[in-house]
């Protein structure tokens, strides 16, 4: 009996540990006062749960991946699954990552050719 409760709060904790690890603070990952903003070619759009993010490749073929709201949240300001798509020419203004990968927590987003914009996280907001 002991042995399986042993077990069972064991792998309790490891999910734990594990979902922890998944969800991360983004003031951990991004640094404040490290603004970019990158221009560039959508290739792929991920509207998913925990982060959604979007991936866009810059006129220098820098492949960038930016990360904002989990879907349900993005629905409830307007940010639609089929708003974005592979191709599309948008400018990202956001966070860059502290270990200085290409990776931005998004600030802003915009589509120029027909003036949608995103939703990203406000400049005062820490996570």
């Amino acid at each position: 009996m002991i042995r399986r409760l042993s077990i069972v709060v064991g792998a309790g904790f490891l999910g734990f540990v594990a979902s922890t690890e998944a969800h991360h603070s983004f003031l951990r990952e991004y640094d404040p006062q490290k603004i970019e903003t990158v221009t560039g070619t959508v290739t792929e759009v991920w509207y998913q749960n925990p982060h959604s993010r979007v991936y866009l490749e810059d006129a220098d073929g820098v492949l960038w991946e930016t990360e904002t709201y989990p879907r349900n949240i993005l629905d409830r300001r307007g940010w639609k699954h089929d708003d974005l798509k592979a191709g599309d020419e948008v400018v990202v203004t956001g966070r860059r990552a502290r270990n200085g990968s290409p990776r931005l927590q998004i600030l802003s987003i915009v589509r120029p050719s027909d003036g949608w914009e995103g939703v990203g996280f406000s400049a005062d907001s820490i996570d």
